[in-house]
């Protein structure tokens, strides 16, 4: 096949620059140069030229049904005017496509290595090689999106497709399997066998419990061969094996619903171990032999754009997953040096997700009208608190699509941006070139917002503008790391805050946690007896002035119960749905501070956190510990998990 038609078209305006056959890189290079003189044809333009139609057909089909050539192409098939391959072949003229000549064509060497025969034979592609950042592939259907991830996904490189028949790809697709069977049996598999034995003592990538990344270990391995480390780091990090295995990683991890990938190195011939933490808890993913472990984290390195030649120092960056042929996905990378010159890698998932409905967060009735009424309040401030992880942009992002509505602007600065909703605009935020949150309050602040959610409150700057902008006519979120409600209006008047205007402006806190629930296809109840009641009992009023009878009648109502024996306390047992774990999922424990008339005078008071906390649950707060052991005997957590929210 060459890149001009069979035979001259009928005028020449239509075809392109007449070229020779494309039989290698250098003239498929020189090819793609001149595709911008190309002219646009449409669908039946390129049936006649490449001589598939003639023009009385054409002029049949085209009298008999219009949009036969334009929104209905795929009819032609059906109806038997065209077999797919003409019909593919006459799409990708109209796209533009380079064609090649695929027996004939010189393959670059390594270009089975980045897309493995098995891969082309199930995709029907020949893989040509590399030109400038680009991976070349003949295909019979070059216009397809689907084939284009698909490739993009398992070789780790940015793929371009180029038209080659479907009888020309397999016929050289046969010899290259003629060529690949003869050199393995003469080749001795002593470094796959070595690769297995070494994967072989912990379980190996058995753990992930998947045969894909057992086979790209081995690829990996095989590529990396016996050479130093040294010399093999860049080119080992670039391998395909390697590009697919990371890949594969990620990806498996985002199915997974992991928030982070570990990647921990130890010295010597020891095993790298690969973990992902899910629902809070670190679990085994992968162990990887010692030789694999610096092309590992230079893959990354380069992923994230990075220095690979640096060791000594903390290194931190982004990945965006898409562009090495994944979903739409950013990882926030960090790259730690151990000891004996080694480097750990942690990556965060920050997958783009949508806001969760207040009434599935895990509160309680009292506390869902609590948040729902924050939201609908015209100005003011509400502050979700807790350590990195507990949900709190979650919550904010909730409490916002209560108010998204066409009505309302509202504007959020984060970092990064986890969650998006049409609707909001939303600003990244970027230290390096000044946008900071305290520079995009104040931005805001012009750009008439009726709220606004800023993404943390780190300093006195920050928190100074976002009560001045709640104190005139907006509402506005934000978050705070501190450990409880009543601790984090101290945490703000230490930063300098004036206690009138931050009394006046702060309509409640929101402080929380997030512990795993238990599953509910295996989780079995148990009874209490006395004396575990009693011990209950006295847990849940620890820490404040709540009575004995009090404390009672708030476990007895959260459990829907009138006695004490009708409590039953649920246990984890572990099932097929939860992994055997006995948990599936987390739930969030609150605290709910509402700031009431005597809460007010309190924080203008300057007083101690224990007093505000005192009070509080006088007029009906609930903590962190009683909300987490409400929800035990409600049956949603066992004992274990609540104490993990306020221990």
């Amino acid at each position: 096949m060459t890149l001009t038609s069979t035979a001259a078209p009928p005028t020449p305006d239509h075809s392109p620059p007449v070229q020779g056959p494309v039989h290698n890189l250098t003239q498929l290079v020189q090819a793609f140069e001149l595709q911008h003189r190309w002219p646009i044809v449409s669908l039946s333009e390129a049936l006649l030229r490449l001589r598939i139609l003639d023009q009385g057909t054409v002029d049949g089909l085209l009298a008999e049904d219009p949009d036969l050539f334009r929104s209905r192409s795929h009819e032609l098939v059906t109806r038997m005017v065209l077999t797919d391959d003409e019909l593919q072949r006459a799409l990708a003229r109209v796209a533009g496509v380079v064609e090649v000549e695929a027996l004939g064509f010189e393959v670059e060497r390594g270009a089975f290595d980045i897309l493995p025969l098995r891969v082309a034979h199930a995709h029907t592609v020949l893989p040509l090689g590399m030109a400038a950042d680009r991976f070349l592939v003949a295909s019979w259907a070059p216009t397809s999106g689907d084939l284009h991830r698909a490739l993009c996904s398992c070789t780790g490189h940015t793929v371009e497709l180029v038209w080659a028949s479907r009888e020309a790809i397999e016929r050289r697709l046969e010899v290259q399997d003629r060529v690949e069977r003869a050199a393995h049996a003469h080749s001795a598999p002593a470094i796959v066998e070595e690769a297995r034995r070494r994967l072989s003592p912990q379980g190996g990538a058995s753990v992930a419990g998947h045969a894909l990344v057992d086979d790209l270990v081995m690829q990996a391995m095989v590529e990396v061969g016996s050479a130093a480390e040294s010399e093999q780091m860049a080119s080992a990090s670039e391998s395909a094996g390697m590009v697919r295995l990371v890949n594969q990683m990620i990806a498996e991890a985002q199915r997974l619903h992991a928030s982070d990938i570990h990647i921990e190195s130890n010295p010597g011939e020891a095993l790298t171990a690969i973990r992902f933490r899910r629902d809070g808890d670190l679990e085994p993913y992968l162990w990887l032999p010692a030789k694999l472990r610096a092309p590992l984290v230079s893959r990354i390195k380069i992923m994230a754009r990075l220095d690979i030649a640096e060791r000594r120092r903390p290194q931190d960056g982004k990945i965006d997953f898409a562009e090495f042929g994944g979903t739409a996905l950013e990882l926030r990378v960090a790259v730690m040096p151990t000891h004996d010159g080694l480097e750990d890698v942690v990556l965060r998932l920050l997958e783009s997700a949508k806001p969760i409905p207040l009434s599935q967060l895990g509160l309680q009735p009292r506390d869902l009208d609590t948040i729902a009424g924050f939201s609908q309040r015209s100005f003011g401030m509400v502050l979700a608190v807790g350590p990195t992880g507990s949900g709190k942009t979650t919550t904010l992002h909730s409490m916002l699509a209560e108010v998204n509505t066409a009505d309302k602007k509202i504007w959020t600065a984060e970092d990064p941006i986890e969650i998006t909703q049409a609707g909001l605009r939303q600003v990244q935020m970027n230290a390096k070139i000044g946008l900071t949150f305290a520079s995009a309050m104040r931005s805001f602040l012009r750009a008439d917002p009726d709220i606004i959610m800023i993404g943390e409150i780190r300093d006195a700057e920050t928190a100074k503008i976002a009560i001045e902008a709640s104190l005139t006519g907006h509402l506005v979120l934000s978050t705070l790391h501190t450990n409880n409600a009543s601790e984090s209006v101290v945490r703000l008047l230490d930063l300098g805050m004036d206690p009138m205007n931050f009394a006046d402006s702060l309509l409640g806190l929101v402080a929380q946690r997030l512990v795993r629930a238990l599953c509910t296809h295996c989780s079995e109840p148990g009874p209490l007896d006395a004396t575990a009641w009693t011990a209950l009992l006295e847990e849940y009023r620890e820490g404040s002035d709540l009575g004995l009878a009090q404390a009672q009648d708030r476990l007895l109502t959260a459990a829907g119960v009138s006695t004490p024996a009708e409590v039953r306390m649920r246990h984890a047992v572990g099932c097929d749905h939860c992994g055997g774990k006995g948990y599936k999922g987390r739930l969030g424990i609150y605290e709910i501070l509402q700031n009431s008339r005597s809460v007010k005078q309190l924080i203008q008071d300057r007083a101690r956190p224990t007093e505000i906390f005192d009070v509080a649950v006088r007029e009906g707060m609930r903590s962190l510990r009683h909300d987490a052991l409400e929800k035990v005997v409600r049956g949603r957590i066992d004992l274990k998990q609540a104490r993990t929210a306020y221990r």
